[in-house]
């Protein structure tokens, strides 16, 4: 978003045409009504729930909803990289978004039992030989294979379809992964 308002021109906060939105710092769904209007269009709303301020203008939301939803049974670093992807996407860095979307599938195989400095392709091959990947899902993996050497080795940029895509597959793999494990486990 490459949009510039001049700071001296936001009205008195005050009670808005309410607005229904995800919050992108507390991921509720709400209702917001107070905040700001700037005399050049935009606003910023107060989230009635944390009170965190989300700006507004034309079809834009700053900081957007998070994309994708919360795994269980992830190890702290596997949770720390989906988390980093999943603000990315939101924020609306889509190369970055693809690119972590392959370092996250790295750190997938090595805590399954791959070992360390293998390439990309042998990762890959290694979830796909154990079982670690859903049935069927061979074509999403090759995808995110060819999109990621997109981005690194072509002069190329992601757009909102990629993240849309990269987050539905690791989403996917995560919850196959580790989240069905530990809901069974618990069960045993």
């Amino acid at each position: 978003m490459n949009l510039r308002l001049s700071w001296n021109q936001w009205n008195s906060a005050g009670t808005l045409r309410p607005v229904e939105f995800t919050c992108g710092y507390c991921g509720k769904s709400v209702g917001g009504h107070y905040g700001y209007t700037h005399s050049h269009g935009g606003q910023i709303i107060l989230c009635p729930n944390c009170g965190l301020p989300t700006f507004f203008h034309s079809d834009v939301q700053s900081p957007g909803p998070m994309i994708g939803r919360d795994i269980e049974g992830l190890s702290e670093d596997i949770h720390g990289i989906y988390l980093e992807i999943r603000d990315t996407a939101k924020n609306g860095n889509h190369t970055a978004t693809a690119l972590l979307g392959r370092k996250l599938i790295m750190h997938v195989a090595v805590e399954s039992g791959a070992e360390e400095d293998l390439s990309f392709k042998e990762y890959v091959n290694f979830l796909a030989d154990n079982h670690h990947i859903p049935p069927k899902a061979d074509k999403l993996l090759e995808y995110m294979r060819s999109l990621g050497n997109e981005k690194n080795h072509e002069i190329k940029l992601g757009n909102p379809a990629d993240s849309k895509k990269v987050i539905k597959f690791i989403e996917s793999l995560l919850y196959f992964v580790y989240e069905l494990e530990t809901e069974f486990q618990d069960e045993e």
